[in-house]
């Protein structure tokens, strides 16, 4: 999916999160509420055409988070707030403390986001922007990708999942079943798919979580926060997804997580919660790139006069 992009932004071994699937997903969905302004401008400043299109630009950055590209950039896909302890209901984000030296993804889409900005900056650090904030704004929205609990659920394991054997037991980890297994039961996919039918699919997902928004008159332009001159709206979402650690994620603390086999009743009571996460992910990209492309146009309008 990656081959039309420069070799010196591909990767050789894509890493997960929110699986691909869930990440074009969310792309498909903000390119919907896109105005065609930004459809433009961000079409021109990536290079999207059938061979990469906005769903491939909003997974690119797992695959350039690992290996010898842009390794330092891994820590940009989430945030761990250390004062979280969802075994005692609590889950708490304090920003200073909790991104330290700003790296962590709550930053990491305000600094991207400036370099977007900056039309001074070299076309490929503004391509590049522009594909991380595709994708942050999906963790951004992954309950896990915002807890400080375990390395973000990730050492949460070993977990069940549609097993024959009783638990505890498994190959996985709690932060997989959100990126993935959830997803992917929620949409009938298997766990083995190839790159058309993950695109097939998340081009489905996408069309179907927009008609329940349209069907629920969601309007962008009035009921979504796009406020690109400090990080009030990023934190708010990181805040919200983080207390879905709590009320949803390991609600019954990580005793039970570990005992149970979380296809059933689990999967049963989140499934929405996620398609949920994902579709406000969609939404709320889309408004703040809509803005980001209203600010570049006015600056434009500037330098014209």
């Amino acid at each position: 999916m990656l081959k039309s992009l420069p070799l010196a932004l591909l990767a050789a071994t894509p890493a997960l999160s929110w699986d691909g699937f869930g990440h074009q997903t969310v792309g498909y969905i903000a390119q919907k509420y896109f105005t065609s302004e930004t459809n433009a401008t961000l079409g021109a400043i990536i290079g999207l055409n059938p061979e990469f299109d906005i769903g491939d630009a909003a997974a690119w950055a797992d695959t350039v988070r690992d290996g010898a590209n842009l390794p330092w950039s891994k820590n940009w896909h989430f945030i761990n707030p250390k004062g979280d302890d969802p075994n005692n209901h609590i889950c708490t984000m304090n920003y200073t403390l909790d991104c330290p030296g700003s790296n962590c993804i709550v930053a990491a889409i305000m600094n991207q986001t400036s370099i977007l900005l900056d039309t001074a900056r070299d076309s490929i650090a503004r391509r590049n922007a522009t594909m991380w904030l595709l994708h942050f704004f999906g963790d951004l929205h992954q309950p896990m990708h915002t807890s400080g609990y375990k390395l973000g659920g990730n050492a949460v394991r070993p977990v069940c999942w549609d097993q024959a054997a009783p638990c505890p037991g498994g190959t996985r980890n709690l932060h997989a079943i959100w990126d993935s297994a959830i997803p992917r039961k929620l949409r009938g996919m298997p766990e083995e798919t190839t790159d058309a039918e993950e695109k097939i699919a998340a081009i489905q997902w996408a069309g179907d979580i927009f008609a329940k928004q349209q069907a629920e008159s969601l309007d962008i332009a009035t009921g979504v926060c796009s406020d690109l001159h400090g990080p009030g709206c990023v934190l708010a979402y990181a805040a919200e997804s983080n207390r879905l650690v709590c009320s949803n994620a390991l609600k019954d603390g990580e005793a039970w997580v570990l005992s149970h086999d979380l296809s059933k009743g689990y999967y049963e009571e989140n499934a929405m919660v996620v398609e949920d996460r994902v579709g406000k992910a969609g939404v709320r990209l889309a408004a703040w790139m809509n803005a980001v492309v209203r600010v570049l146009a006015a600056k434009e309008r500037e330098e014209d006069l």
